[in-house]
């Protein structure tokens, strides 16, 4: 039996994931929010957590050198066989 998938959203996006056993998860897709794109390093998994940024679009940085302050960094896991979204520390 193939692992259920589900949708999850959250500021910058959506991203429809499985939540497989033991708790992992595995990214099948994800689509960036209008004025937003997902950096090239997504970490899809399977692993206990899979990891997406979402940065402002180009027309959207105001030119002043700080648009890495407005990226978003996602966790995604599946706690309870349920996807959820969780804001990253800043490193």
């Amino acid at each position: 039996m193939a692992p259920e998938r589900s949708t999850v959203r959250f500021t910058g996006g959506t991203a429809t994931v499985e939540c497989r056993p033991g708790g992992t998860v595995y990214l099948v897709s994800w689509s960036p929010a209008d004025g937003y794109h997902f950096d090239e390093d997504v970490v899809r998994g399977p692993g206990r957590a899979a990891r997406l940024e979402a940065e402002p679009s180009d027309d959207a940085d105001d030119g002043d050198g700080a648009e890495d302050a407005d990226d978003l960094t996602y966790d995604i896991t599946c706690p309870d066989g349920r996807p959820r979204a969780h804001r990253a520390p800043d490193d």
